[in-house]
């Protein structure tokens, strides 16, 4: 792998890989995500001594990541950080800043995490999500907690176009729909963090119902992603002031955006679809004056 394939997005796949790293293999990639800038003029002692262990472990975290040394690993670091926006020094709201300032930094917040995102999901993984569903009997959708909103816009867009998708808003309902599944049918659970316990009972369900698991979510250890059939790992950076997961609601949503496009470009009776429901909801609104 050359140091330019490997430098995609890789202060997000830093950021995935975190729970299955080693405690001092996960000090390093602390001490390069907090401040990636001086990280890539640091040596590798000097890093070393910042995480407070080893040079042998920048060592295997740099070769884990794809690169022959630590060296390798600051040449790809450097192309990131000098690709991505230019940001305020901090993301992070603090009680004197004015309201426009806050403004700035939760916006700028949201595209960079779109931009690493971006960077660090799998297209082929993508392309299998699609056929996926695609080539399913039927979808079942599945989340918690603040992931519900974007569970909830997935089927409304799936729904939107003739797919033959369900949701059920509640726990103990989640599990007894995941248990109906069947082997043509697919599960598509929706988690930040992969590990929500009311969602791996679904999953257990689903999984033992021999179903196709189909996985959003934002770190490649977990769970959800080690039971899944296609996983879309889209990691998100989370400034300190962000309570539930905010970027991570955005990045999920542009995910779900994605395919339900690619979904509707692909499945033939989607233009048909669009306008019958389109004229659904013409229905329901009031007629304007001018």
């Amino acid at each position: 792998m050359g140091v330019e394939s490997a430098a995609a997005g890789l202060m997000a796949r830093l950021r995935a890989g975190l729970p299955g790293l080693s405690p001092k293999e996960r000090a390093v990639a602390e001490a390069i995500l907090g401040r990636p800038q001086e990280a890539v003029r640091a040596s590798i002692r000097d890093l070393a001594r910042r995480a407070g262990t080893s040079t042998s472990a920048v060592t295997r975290l740099s070769r884990k990541l794809g690169f022959k040394d630590f060296r390798e690993l600051k040449v790809a670091l450097a192309l990131e950080v000098g690709s991505l926006s230019s940001l305020p020094p901090s993301l992070d709201v603090r009680p004197e800043d004015r309201p426009g300032l806050t403004l700035k930094k939760v916006v700028q917040a949201e595209i960079q995490a779109l931009e690493e995102a971006l960077m660090a999901l799998d297209e082929a993984a993508f392309a299998r999500a699609v056929d996926l569903i695609l080539n399913a009997r039927r979808v079942g959708i599945f989340a918690v907690g603040s992931s519900v909103p974007v569970a909830l816009d997935a089927y409304y867009r799936f729904l939107r176009i003739g797919l033959p998708v369900f949701m059920t808003p509640e726990t103990h309902m989640q599990a007894v729909a995941a248990s109906l599944l069947g082997p043509e049918d697919v599960g598509f659970f929706i988690s930040h963090t992969g590990r929500s316990r009311e969602l791996l009972e679904s999953l257990e369900e689903a999984s033992r119902a021999r179903a196709q698991i189909l996985a959003l979510t934002s770190f490649a250890q977990s769970p959800l992603v080690e039971r899944s059939t296609v996983a879309l790992i889209a990691p998100v950076r989370e400034a300190t002031f962000r309570v539930e997961a905010m970027a991570t609601r955005v990045v999920h949503l542009a995910v779900v955006d994605a395919l339900y496009v690619a979904l509707a470009l692909k499945k033939p009776e989607a233009a048909w679809c669009l306008a019958r429901t389109q004229e659904a909801i013409d229905a329901q609104r009031v007629p304007g004056g001018r």
